[in-house]
């Protein structure tokens, strides 16, 4: 193997990881990835006896410490839960093929509880005591707060649940993300509503939004907004709401005066039942079109029918090759086996992680580097940009390296072929509700919305 070629990083200086962004709202995300995980956040378990007591990343002990920096407990338990086994699966895979160069992955968690503050908490246990090499995740709601505890100290970041905006032009050297940025979210909503071909209703000529005073929700306000007037429409009202509140009549109101036709609504999923169905009491004769984290299941049980009975959402669609493939399914049954149940929302950005996480961990020992954050991160890009030989998992991946070759790693959410700042492109699924459940009513691939 060339190892200048492979870009291979040989001692502790800079890396070339990027921009880690995130997703999420507030409901149970069981929509279109992952299976049930344990919580804690201390390594005392992570669902499959990955964890074990903590020891330094790459050190004589054998062990490589690798962090997950999710919600474990509180409003967003769920997205640990829902993140964690898959994590633990290709832990294990990696393990049961002699791990890094004789090395187990040791998975240890950190629990944000989706708190800023708890999460800044957890992240300096992670990186002081446990002394990971790097972490997957966290994110939206958090990553603002440890982006800067990476950077500093070093630690490679990819993280499948990170969308937000506030990191598109803000990664580049050590946090990388196999999420798409809300930005290309917002903009695929925009480009929904507009074109009745997609969406199948009508071609929508104004909308209002709603969107929650919080970093996460707000992340969408502006490329939905600045999308859909590029294509032709006009934005009526603009509301941001705090979160949390009892009643929402105030703000409905407001956005009835505009009388728009479809309104964008992003926020918590208890904050938007409380918004559709006031609206839907006021009369309200628009439709609505919300966001990846309320295209769920429990979104719909807990709502009122007549109150979201053919509203639109959109979320993360499967890379086209990988499902023509057969690799989805085979992903669904590998993952019911494993972890009891079939994956749910980011289960399969966190199986993209994790595989890239493993190879670029493979590259770094074999480049007889040491297994450091800044080394890791320096080969994400190596083992997953083209032009080079595809691979599709860890270890198809590692024997391609032990015979020599440089990896093109393709997943299941897209190509995975990291842009300057870490980001990636994925398609969307346009999605409707109809008597109590979510059906497809469009793809869109990400050429549609340059």
């Amino acid at each position: 193997m060339d190892i200048d070629r492979r870009r291979f990083i040989a001692t502790s200086g800079a890396a070339t990881i990027a921009g880690l962004s995130g997703c999420l709202g507030g409901d149970e995300g069981d929509g279109s990835d992952d299976g049930d995980g344990g919580d804690g956040s201390d390594g005392s378990d992570g669902g499959d006896g990955t964890t074990t007591e903590p020891s330094g990343g790459g050190d004589p002990s054998g062990e490589i410490n690798v962090g997950v920096l999710l919600p474990f407990s509180g409003d967003y338990a769920w997205v640990g839960a829902n993140v964690l086994p898959t994590v633990n699966m290709i832990a294990e895979e990696i393990n049961e093929q002699g791990g890094i160069d004789g090395d187990t992955i040791n998975i240890i968690q950190g629990d944000t509880e989706g708190s800023p503050d708890a999460s800044l908490s957890a992240a300096q246990k992670l990186v002081d005591v446990d002394e990971v090499v790097g972490i997957i995740g966290p994110t939206s709601i958090t990553m603002s707060a440890v982006f800067d505890l990476f950077v500093e100290n070093e630690v490679a970041i990819v993280t499948p649940t990170a969308g937000t905006t506030s990191l598109d032009d803000r990664g580049g050297e050590y946090v990388y993300r196999t999420v798409p940025s809300d930005a290309l979210g917002g903009r695929a909503i925009a480009y929904a509503a507009r074109n009745g071909d997609v969406n199948g209703v009508q071609d929508y000529g104004n909308m209002a939004m709603m969107v929650g005073n919080e970093e996460v929700f707000q992340s969408f306000k502006d490329p939905i907004a600045s999308s859909f007037e590029e294509f032709g429409g006009q934005i009526v009202e603009q509301i941001d709401f705090r979160t949390g509140k009892s009643s929402y009549s105030s703000e409905v109101g407001t956005m009835m005066d505009a009388d728009p036709e479809i309104t964008a609504l992003t926020g918590s999923k208890d904050d938007s039942i409380k918004i559709m169905e006031a609206a839907f009491q006021a009369g309200y004769e628009g439709n609505w079109f919300v966001t990846q984290d309320q295209t769920t299941d429990v979104f719909l049980e807990e709502s009122e029918n007549a109150a979201t009975d053919g509203i639109f959402g959109i979320e993360s669609a499967p890379f086209q090759q990988a499902q023509e493939a057969g690799r989805i399914e085979a992903f669904k049954q590998r993952h019911a086996e494993y972890a009891g149940e079939e994956p749910k929302l980011f289960a399969r950005n966190a199986y993209d992680a994790m595989n890239v996480f493993g190879l670029a961990l493979k590259v770094t020992a074999m480049g007889d580097s040491e297994i450091t954050g800044a080394n890791v991160a320096g080969n994400v890009r190596t083992v997953a940009n083209p032009p080079e030989q595809t691979v599709t998992n860890y270890t198809e991946g590692a024997e391609a390296l032990e015979d020599g070759a440089d990896v093109d790693y393709q997943g299941l959410v897209g190509p995975i072929d990291f842009d300057e700042n870490g980001d990636v492109t994925a398609p969307f699924n346009i999605l409707q509700a109809e008597d109590g459940s979510w059906s497809q009513v469009a793809n869109i691939p990400p050429s549609d919305l340059e």
